[in-house]
């Protein structure tokens, strides 16, 4: 199919480039009253019908007949329209007013679109040249720090890797808490696969009001994306290039190999003492310390310039009743750490046809392959024996080389018992085979009747088919341990090709009608959407050959084990809206939705969602309607009832698997077990919400203010209900199980301003939240750390708040330790000593035990924040974004093992510094001694941090290349500019990058358990070079 397309888009694409016009061209540039470039205005020579947009720089070319006496009209939402004669002229310089009075921005909405000015619920919109700013894999991403109430948080700094989208607020145990979000009117899950150049509007339904129409799947909010349509005119051709290097964030500073032989020796003079001597652990003797190498070991496993680049091209037109938008990129980014790299190449083609005057019909259709190389680094699997490379390399001892003296990887050191015994985290990369492919074509056909006026009725059918297949083979190298080498013993390869088809079947009709000062609009329709799924994954072991063209299923001599899955899931939907006005000033609007779902059982298979508003426009009260301060005024307020469905398929029926062995007289036989307990009484997830909001428009379209405060409470909770040992190997059913609270304030401002020839605009947003859960039936425990759970889920705490013992400081004397409560054993060499960790007696029992444990924060920000600036003088631009969260925690486990003394691994910079060697000298950083980890690495507050942080996300300097230069090339615009990203983060933290979000994949806790550093790849910063080429 991607084939398919790309020859229709070269054919195209010669075809619309070989035509003749025999007319003059008209050509200029369009901007706002701050001196920002307009995009996507509207253009067109009076009673001609001939008309075009501006392109990305605000350019427009205009190819007429005769238009010496004409006149060109230019529209853009929010502005005034004007009329500019031609007078004979070949080149425009237009300023366009805000005309904040109008307010006719339209707005989509879900299923429809309406003016801004009577919208009641809590939407926002995206100007769409800001999602092209920062260079990202998913235009989720760019929507960082932009709007409030949406938290996105990075998952891994691995490139092609996907964000934490949450819209106000943690709202699900158990299910997906990512929005939804609706492609050209086109329901899915992940919107990764589109270009941000390909984007008309993109819009954010955040409360129940707005997004009650998705009833079912609306409960953690909505986001609505257009795509961009061509005009009638003739071909607009414009290419985009962005190449810059990448480089981490932030890494955390080691010891080097002097200082690790120091705090070696240290920590075994320390416990020697308690020991005979015998079992005395031998110090580093000066003599080997100077022999020794000296060797950066995480600095070894990052590229020192990953190169990120990025290339889009689009053409547009139309062509009698016809238009086009036909576009293809190309992304591809060199991770920072070696071996991990990302490429997609995105395809996209949308047509629309007037076949009468009364019918549209048309196609949208995006088509993507994308290529990751993957590297384990948050402890997901890939790498030796399923380890984190960036682990292993902050262990790893500098004493030790990377390679021999033939070049070969040096594993297990020849004196581990000195320098650990960890793997060689650089032969880990060159190992690594792990490659994950995805396909992907989404789109929809769609026809638009009109048979009267005010009536539209509209017929989309949407694809979604996605096919991906993931290939990893765990090498065997390393020491020989028996006669074969100990890393992935035995060697394994593993193959899962998954596939995914959704088809979207809509209908409805939109009818909107004025009679005298009321207004009218009322929406109807039907939806169905079913999705199969199907998974087939092998795996074989033993290879005597790892040659890669001999490695592959059957050809193993081990241990094989194949499966094969297939399920389905279905949705069908009646939905209503209508909205009313009174001369715009009194607002209403009531939705109903009423959704069928497979995944619940027969008695709780429908359920039935809903949501009203109310709206004044006190601006247009005849007390306020003479000001000349006041554009707009308006208080809203509103209800709804939305829900979740995201939950596996058939969990409300108990599932059977026959890959169990049963034991019959001397032999072991294949047998039928419960695979899943179903619940048949499982049903809808409910999210209950208010929405309060206040909108105000001043000086002239200059400032504008949005506050809202939000309360949405979810019930009957999703989620997994424990069930006893004996019960089996079955997976536990799905029970409903608690509520939660999410509550808070956001706010959004804009000013625009001008002082000579600057032009400045301000943006600044915020949003305070409050997780709280109300009612769960028992504590969740969650982010299992060994024996360990290090958060919980319980009534009157966030979710998944953390849960450890609290640390008060270091024991200085015996004195100290005889007047504290009993803190582990009081004799033999883990006796507690000065210089160990000291606890915090919660329950004041006199003991330390696990009743002491304490809820200590949450990873859950408090407050979210971004600020964006904009100046234009002449032909330069400048714009600058910050983006933070704040109030939140970080568990470093990282932190944990890299300053814990539980193995003779490498410590930090830091600790090396500080730690304590002495009565008085330090509270927070314990002596040096394996003896004494395991009271020192006990999770406590020692390992969480302030996670707060503030991030310069990006700065963009431009400057637009002078029509004269341009017009000798033959060029509508260009535009040069430089760019950075993540270029500085203010923050207390300690580790690698504070955007910390459920960075272990092998913890599937979700939200239970976010904020946990295992040693996540770290966000990277860029420097960036780019242009914006119009033909």
């Amino acid at each position: 199919m991607i084939k398919v397309i790309q020859r229709y888009f070269f054919l195209v694409v010669v075809a619309v480039t070989t035509q003749a016009f025999a007319q003059s061209t008209l050509s200029g540039t369009v901007k706002s009253q701050t001196g920002e470039t307009l995009i996507g205005v509207n253009v067109l020579l009076k009673n001609s019908g001939v008309g075009t947009v501006t392109d990305m720089d605000g350019k427009f070319i205009l190819q007429v007949n005769n238009a010496g006496d004409g006149v060109l009209v230019f529209t853009y939402i929010g502005y005034a329209p004007k009329e500019v004669p031609v007078n004979n002229q070949a080149t425009f310089e237009v300023t366009l007013i805000e005309d904040a009075k109008t307010l006719e921005e339209v707005v989509v909405t879900g299923y429809q679109s309406e003016e801004r000015k009577k919208i009641l619920g809590a939407v926002n919109t995206i100007a769409p040249e800001l999602l092209t700013k920062i260079p990202v894999s998913g235009i989720d991403q760019a929507l960082q720090g932009r709007i409030p109430g949406v938290a996105v948080t990075q998952n891994t700094g691995a490139p092609g890797e996907g964000v934490i989208v949450r819209i106000r607020g943690v709202g699900s145990l158990n299910s997906n808490n990512q929005p939804l979000y609706i492609i050209d009117g086109i329901p899915t899950l992940d919107a990764t696969f589109v270009a941000p150049q390909d984007i008309q509007s993109l819009t954010v339904l955040k409360d129940a009001s707005a997004a009650a129409l998705y009833g079912a799947r609306a409960a953690n909010g909505v986001i609505l994306i257009s795509t961009k349509m061509g005009t009638s005119n003739k071909p607009m051709i414009s290419y985009s290039s962005q190449v810059g290097v990448q480089s981490p964030t932030r890494l955390v500073p080691m010891a080097s190999t002097s200082q690790y032989v120091s705090i070696y020796n240290e920590a075994a003079n320390n416990d020697n003492p308690d020991f005979p001597a015998i079992l005395q652990r031998p110090l580093i003797s000066p003599q080997l310390a100077s022999t020794l190498p000296n060797v950066d070991q995480v600095g070894a496993i990052f590229r020192p310039n990953a190169v990120l680049q990025t290339h889009s091209l689009t053409i547009s037109g139309g062509e009698g009743k016809t238009r086009y938008f036909l576009s293809g990129s190309y992304y591809k980014q060199e991770g920072t750490i070696k071996s991990s790299d990302y490429t997609r190449f995105t395809g996209r083609m949308n047509i629309e046809s007037e076949v009468k005057k009364w019918l549209k019909a048309g196609i949208n259709l995006n088509a993507s392959d994308a290529s990751t190389d993957l590297v384990g680094s948050s402890g997901d699997g890939a790498g030796g024996n399923g380890g984190s490379v960036i682990r292993y390399a902050y262990f790893r001892s500098p004493a030790v080389p990377i390679y021999d003296s033939a070049g070969g990887f040096v594993d297990k050191p020849t004196l581990f018992n000195f320098f650990g015994d960890g793997y060689n985290p650089v032969g880990m990369l060159a190992y690594n085979q792990n490659k994950r492919i995805t396909d992907r074509l989404f789109g929809k056909f769609y026809v638009v009747l009109k048979p009267i006026e005010g009536l539209t009725i509209t017929s989309n059918f949407g694809i979604d088919f996605t096919s991906q297949n993931q290939r990893r083979f765990d090498r065997n190298w390393g020491t020989p341990s028996g006669g074969i080498p100990r890393i992935n013993s035995p060697n394994r390869l593993t193959v899962i090709d998954d596939r995914n088809h959704t088809l979207t079947f809509s209908n409805f009709a939109t009818y909107t009608k004025s009679f005298g000062q009321h207004g009218l609009t009322i929406l109807a329709g039907t939806e169905a959407i079913q999705t199969e799924l199907y998974e087939v994954t092998g795996t074989d072991t033993q290879f005597a050959n790892q040659t890669s063209t001999l490695v592959y299923l059957g050809n193993g001599l081990g241990l094989k084990t194949n499966s094969e899955t297939r399920s389905r899931n279905a949705l069908l939907s009646y939905f209503g809206k209508a909205s009313y006005d009174y001369n715009e000033k009194y607002l209403a609007s009531a939705t109903i939705r009423r959704d069928g779902s497979s995944r619940f059982g027969p008695a709780n298979r429908y359920g039935t969602f809903y949501a009203g508003s109310l709206g004044w426009r006190i601006d247009k009260e005849s007390f306020l309607v003479n000001n000349t301060w006041i554009d707009k005024l308006m208080v809203r307020a509103g209800y709804g009832v939305i829900g979740n469905q995201e939950i596996p398929n058939y969990a409300f029926s108990d599932a059977y698997g026959v890959n169990y062995n049963y034991p019959f007289g001397n032999a072991r036989n294949v047998g039928y077990a419960v695979s899943q307990l179903g619940n048949a009484n499982v049903k809808w997830e409910s999210s209950s919400q208010f929405n309060y909001g206040v909108d105000l428009v001043t000086g002239n379209g200059k400032l504008s203010v949005s506050l809202d405060y939000f309360n949405k409470i979810t019930s009957d909770l999703l989620n997994n209900q424990p069930i006893a040992t004996s019960a089996g190997m079955a997976s536990p059913p799905i029970v409903n199980n608690g509520k939660i609270l999410n509550r808070g304030l956001e706010l959004s401002l804009n000013y625009t301003g001008k002082v000579g020839d600057f032009n400045y605009s301000i943006s600044p947003n915020a949003a305070l939240i409050h997780n709280e859960v109300l009612a769960v039936n028992s504590p969740i425990a969650g982010g299992q750390y060994g024996a360990q759970y290090v958060t919980q889920t319980a009534k009157g705490h966030p979710v998944g708040a953390f849960y450890m013992y609290e640390m008060e400081g270091i024991f200085q004397n015996a004195t100290d330790i005889f007047t504290h409560a009993v803190q582990g054993p009081s004799v033999g060499p883990s006796r507690i000593q000065p210089g160990d960790v000291k606890f915090k007696d919660q329950d004041g029992s006199g003991t330390i035990d696990g009743g002491d444990r304490a809820y200590v924060g949450s990873a859950i920000p408090k407050v979210t924040a971004g600020l964006n600036l904009t100046v234009n003088y002449k032909r330069f631009d400048l714009s600058v974004f910050f983006q933070g969260a704040y109030g939140q925690k970080i568990l470093s486990v990282l932190n944990r093992d890299i300053e814990g003394f539980y193995r003779p691994f490498n410590v930090t910079e830091r600790y090396f510094q500080n730690h304590w060697t002495g009565e008085g000298s330090t509270n927070q950083y314990p002596r040096a001694s394996w003896n004494a980890s395991g009271n020192n690495t006990q999770i406590s507050t020692r390992f969480l941090e302030d996670g707060s942080y503030t991030r310069l996300k990006n700065i963009q300097i431009g400057y637009s290349v002078p029509k004269v230069i341009t017009d000798r090339y033959r060029l509508s615009s260009v535009r040069i500019y430089f760019s950075g990203t993540n270029l500085f983060t203010f923050t207390k933290y300690s580790g690698m990058d504070p955007e910390m979000s459920v960075s272990n994949n092998s913890v599937k806790d979700g939200d239970k358990a976010n904020g946990i550093d295992w040693g996540t790849y770290p966000a990277a910063k860029s420097y960036n070079v780019g242009v914006n080429i119009s033909f």
